[in-house]
């Protein structure tokens, strides 16, 4: 530890590279001695910028809220808009799981998805669909982004296992093309983007 890397830590820097670490490795497995020792700094610079562990990860969450009300959206029409919201949200969710997961514990999910809820209301009620059909439509899109962030997730960090067994279709199956193309690996962003456009189709029609 130097005098000159005291003195370059700022609370962004250590907030920045905690992310990351929590990103990483998980939340379970990061300490502020493991903090300390990425910055090169004394575990105490950590505590006057921006408190201990528990201070921090509120910090972390607060950025986090803070990200996540302000997602990129792209489009020149209200179901492009929604398409674009969307996709950010489902980047976010993946890039950010075990932040999510810490935000969860502090019961703020709620506070997390609530701006990207009102938004897709907004542009709902600007194609028309106001109320209950709203609330159906927003819920369906929602389900759609959170699962299939799970589901990647899950895929590239947990376990190794085979999502399907072409073996276990008969060997008379008429469409062996399909058999085939099940022992390929999944392509969750294509299969997202299937979804995404199935869901918008009634939409576009409005």
């Amino acid at each position: 530890m130097t005098a000159k890397g005291e003195q370059a830590i700022s609370a962004e820097v250590i907030l920045d590279t905690a992310a990351r670490l929590i990103e990483l490795h998980g939340v379970e497995a990061f300490t502020m001695r493991g903090l300390a020792e990425q910055l090169g700094v004394a575990v105490t610079s950590i505590y006057w910028h921006v408190g201990g562990r528990d201070k921090l990860f509120d910090h972390l969450v607060d950025r986090l809220l803070s990200q996540m009300a302000n997602l990129p959206i792209e489009g020149e029409t209200a179901v492009e808009r929604i398409a674009s919201l969307a996709r950010s949200q489902r980047t976010a969710l993946i890039e950010r799981q075990h932040l999510l997961s810490i935000a969860h514990e502090r019961d703020q999910t709620p506070r997390l998805f609530l701006p990207i809820q009102q938004t897709l209301a907004a542009q709902l009620a600007d194609l028309g669909v106001t109320g209950t059909e709203a609330a159906l439509v927003l819920r369906a899109v929602q389900v759609h982004v959170i699962s299939s962030a799970v589901m990647q997730f899950t895929a590239v960090r947990g376990a190794k296992h085979d999502e399907e067994d072409p073996s276990l279709w008969a060997d008379d199956w008429p469409d062996r093309k399909l058999v085939e193309a099940l022992q390929s690996p999944t392509d969750y962003d294509a299969v997202f983007e299937y979804g995404l456009q199935a869901l918008l189709a009634p939409l576009r029609a409005r």
